[in-house]
């Protein structure tokens, strides 16, 4: 279950944005095929998650949380574990079939990308993040999919600027908590942390500028729903405040144990249900 990266099955929950979204979040009916979807997904995640650990292997070992990892541990075999992702693969992607032709497309190119990833665009500046942004898109467009609704331009892009920032987050730790960053990612070796921070600072922009356009152009937008910008503008803040803090536990346990970020997501996501469903 560990070689699995279960935990890291969040990422898939995006699946579910378009049902919120587009105001379906009560047709029942489409939740059997979302769930399905979502496990789907999920294994596919996991069989490109096992390949990248198999490849890695050697620089996950300088990694103080990555070197506890099955493959690069030891406790399973390369061999073992490249079976056990085939495996996954071809079942997952045969149920996926069975969803939708176009699911089943949109499965396959998350996993050809993690490939591409995991291969050749990780050693590579910028184009690593934009990859693994890549594959956030594919999880969100594989639900609206599923539910037949149409996909908005501003779905797209909040889900590109916000996992662009968590990923340059990422490669900001790697680089303060990692002894030898380059010797555990090759584009370590072009990342610093003013570049990171000057990346995390444009996104953060990004962010707040594309949602208070949304807010104002939005088929839900009334006034409540406009003030909600300073409530995501401190979630932003907040966060880039977190991601400078030199710990190493991680980005995601620090956002989700931060009590400012929790509470503000919460009132967030009141209003925008209220805009949505109440209105």
């Amino acid at each position: 279950m560990l070689e699995l990266r279960v935990h890291d099955w969040y990422k898939n929950l995006l699946i579910f944005a378009g049902i919120f979204f587009s105001r379906n979040l009560f047709n029942f009916n489409y939740y059997p095929k979302l769930f399905l979807g979502f496990l789907l997904l999920s294994l596919v995640s996991s069989s490109g998650y096992i390949i990248n650990d198999i490849k890695d292997a050697p620089f996950d070992v300088f990694h103080p949380r990555k070197k506890n990892r099955p493959v690069a541990s030891g406790k399973i075999s390369k061999t073992s574990a490249l079976l056990f992702s085939l495996i996954l693969l071809v079942f997952s992607l045969f149920a996926s079939y069975f969803v939708s032709i176009q699911f089943l497309t949109l499965a396959l190119f998350l996993f050809i990308n993690s490939l591409i990833y995991s291969f050749f665009l990780k050693d590579f500046v910028w184009l690593d993040v934009t990859s693994v942004s890549l594959n956030y898109i594919l999880r969100s467009l594989a639900g609206c999919e599923i539910i037949g609704v149409y996909i908005s331009p501003w779905l797209i892009m909040g889900v590109f600027y916000v996992a662009m920032l968590f990923a340059l987050a990422k490669r900001r730790e790697e680089l303060v908590v990692i002894n030898s960053p380059s010797l555990h990612r090759t584009s370590l070796k072009s990342y610093n942390l003013s570049t990171v921070d000057h990346g995390i600072s444009i996104f953060s922009t990004l962010i707040i500028i594309s949602y208070s356009l949304y807010t104002i152009n939005s088929p839900y937008s009334n006034i409540l729903l406009f003030f909600t910008i300073p409530i995501v503008a401190l979630v932003v803040l907040e966060f880039t405040s977190i991601s400078r803090e030199e710990k190493e536990i991680g980005i995601i346990r620090k956002t989700i144990s931060n009590p400012i970020i929790l509470t503000s997501l919460v009132v967030w996501i009141s209003v925008v249900f209220y805009s949505i469903y109440l209105r």
